[in-house]
């Protein structure tokens, strides 16, 4: 693990303060006093997560950037009157753009970045708003942050590749349009009303009978809303090719939203957008669903130029983010499954596969108001892999946690005996990332004790956090080693 808690002073004068998710904060005493620091609720997410036990203030297992907050909700200042800024990193050798980018050929990253909820009915629902979900949060009422370059460029490449995946999926709905009037010399027809003015000036004084001035009202999908999404479009498409190069192969799910994006604002035309055009626009009514695209957008345009160039550079302001860890690395894992060589859901090959994102199953079955309800609702494993010709089900919960620190652990236990009950599973168990950050380790297989004729274990897998994807795992104090793919096809028999 990387260790990082340092201070460091800002382009604007200001203090930095740096340090990993799920560390001790014990620093920020020099600078600022520490009583004042307003934490975290489960309703809200303050000051990155900030969590204060026994007196002290730990990060949690959120990372980005953001005004250090105090205990009136105001931004604290460091006792030298500066403004105080939380920077906060993954505690992995790996970057959360890494992780992105890992991610961004997975055929399920449009769902990853798509708004979860435990509502069966409710799980292919639209983004509504830009805080309406699991992975990211950005505080869109807060002003920007002037920052340096390398913050900078990380908030930017999360921002664009955020409204991508937002914009393909307004792309996949009616686009807004509206009736706007026109002015046009017709030949040979009238439409909508005669401009007489302009046709005595334009076509009688110049002998041109056969033509006829009109204003009329069309229906027009090249409104300014569209012509802001596809300059942001442009932009960010531009930067994220900076950075990871031109997204190429087969399934890969960002080429292909970018390709569907473009396809779908294709009539609509290219224009510089300036400030005024933002300030104008309108996402009510019916196409209210246009509103966090559009907020997305407007990130997009205020943190990446374009140069004379055409090239894209930053401005070094970033709106205050975000991210969970929790999140991304079940993503991260989802991925890295896949890559090792389980199929996906979609998969039409036999064999073993991961089945979908988010997918839910009911607790109970009886729906009327006469069955006993105190428990309904519904469970979503984060892993499940299944075997398609046995029929045999292996659930995995995703825990960015250390595995060593067990004190939280009832809650946990509970999930994975319930997901056990639940989907009939022989094997269920956890998968932590692995502390030293470089190799993947299990352990053996624990029977779980209960009274069931039917034998079920619990098992174990600590997974590396790198972009390396290796795929070989080795039993914990042993010598044993094999491939995941095969790991996960012997619990599966």
């Amino acid at each position: 693990m990387i260790e990082k808690c340092y201070w460091e002073e800002g382009s604007r004068q200001q203090w930095i303060f740096y340090a990993n998710d799920n560390s001790s904060l014990d620093g920020l005493s020099e600078k600022l006093i520490i009583d004042d620091v307003l934490c975290s609720s489960d309703e809200k997410i303050e000051n990155l997560g900030i969590k204060r036990v026994n007196g002290k203030l730990y990060s949690g297992n959120y990372v980005g950037v953001c005004r250090i907050k105090s205990l009136n909700g105001k931004n604290i200042t460091s006792i030298d009157g500066r403004e105080v800024i939380l920077k906060i990193e993954p505690r992995f050798p790996v970057s959360v753009v890494d992780m992105l980018n890992a991610l961004r050929d997975d055929n399920e990253f449009e769902r990853y970045l798509a708004p979860q909820t435990n509502r069966i009915n409710e799980a292919y629902r639209e983004i509504e708003d830009l805080n309406d979900n699991e992975l990211f949060h950005f505080f869109e009422n807060e002003d920007p942050i002037f920052l340096k370059d390398s913050i900078a460029r990380e908030s930017s490449i999360i921002t664009a590749s955020i409204f991508i995946t937002m914009l393909k999926s307004l792309c996949t709905r009616p686009l807004m349009g509206r009736m706007e009037k026109k002015e046009e010399n017709l030949t040979g027809k009238v439409k909508g009303k005669i401009v007489f003015s302009k046709n005595i000036q334009k076509n009688t004084l110049r002998g041109r009978d056969d033509r006829v001035y009109c204003r009329y009202l069309e229906y027009t999908e090249d409104i300014i809303e569209n012509q802001i999404l596809k300059a942001a479009l442009h932009k960010a498409e531009l930067f994220l090719n900076k950075y990871f190069g031109s997204a190429s192969g087969n399934n890969n799910s960002f080429r292909d939203m970018v390709s569907y994006c473009r396809n779908a604002l294709d009539h609509v035309s290219y224009k510089k957008i300036s400030r005024l055009d933002i300030n104008n626009i309108k996402t009510t009514g019916v196409y209210v669903y246009y509103k966090p695209v559009i907020n997305a957008a407007k990130m997009v345009l205020s943190e990446i130029t374009l140069e004379a160039t055409g090239n894209t550079a930053i401005t070094s302001y970033v709106v205050p983010y975000a991210i969970s860890m929790d999140k991304l690395f079940e993503m991260y894992v989802r991925a890295y499954l896949k890559k090792a060589g389980i199929g996906s859901y979609d998969s039409k090959e036999p064999g073993i596969k991961l089945s979908q994102y988010d997918d839910k199953t009911a607790v109970l079955r009886g729906r009327t108001k006469d069955y006993s309800k105190y428990i309904a609702g519904n469970i979503k494993p984060d892993i499940i892999i299944y075997n398609d010709e046995n029929d045999n089900y292996l659930v995995f919960d995703v825990k960015y946690k250390n595995p060593l620190n067990s004190r939280s652990s009832r809650p946990d236990r509970l999930q994975i005996l319930a997901y056990a009950l639940m989907l009939n599973c022989k094997n269920v168990g956890n998968i932590f990332p692995t502390q030293d950050g470089t190799s993947n380790t299990y352990f053996k297989r624990n029977e779980i004790n209960s009274r069931e004729e039917r034998p079920r274990y619990y098992n174990q897998i600590n997974v590396a956090i790198d972009t390396e994807w290796e795929f070989t795992i080795q039993e914990e104090g042993g010598t044993s080693t094999t491939t995941i793919l095969e790991y996960c096809k012997r619990l599966l028999m």
